[in-house]
């Protein structure tokens, strides 16, 4: 299966906006933008220690905002057919842009030691081991 991802340079760099994207530790099955403005950051608290508060359907969540790393930027893509087989090539197509995300537990703080948060980490460790070294 090959996976094709659409973007026009000029869109990434200019015309999209920068999202404000929550990764929450459940699905909602709808595949459509929510009025998060309206039914769930209203009721976001902060504490001082920077962790995020809030609930979903009764539930506690905590979270923590997460940079992208300097020199990255994440995108949303959209995959509007959906194929039929493992076997069929996917097109995604990028929707939206963003430099900085809230990631949620449920009532627990997030921290270095969930799998989301180590794939940032990830990051520094590829560009160490595959970046050119200088022979002095």
């Amino acid at each position: 299966m090959a996976i094709h991802i659409h973007y026009a340079k000029n869109n990434i760099e200019a015309n999209l906006k920068n999202s404000k994207v929550q990764s929450v530790p459940f699905r909602i099955h709808a595949d459509c933008d929510a009025p998060i403005k309206s039914y769930f950051e209203p009721y976001v608290k902060t504490n001082d220690q920077e962790v995020l508060t809030a609930s979903f359907r009764g539930y506690p969540l905590r979270g923590k905002n997460i940079e992208v790393p300097q020199g990255y930027v994440g995108v949303v893509l959209h995959e509007s057919i959906k194929p039929s087989t493992d076997k069929d090539e996917r097109k995604f197509y990028v929707v939206n842009r963003f430099k900085e995300m809230t990631y949620w537990n449920w009532d627990k703080i997030p921290s270095k030691n969930d799998p989301f948060i180590k794939a940032f980490d990830w990051i520094d460790i590829a560009e160490a081991l595959h970046s050119p070294v200088d022979e002095e």
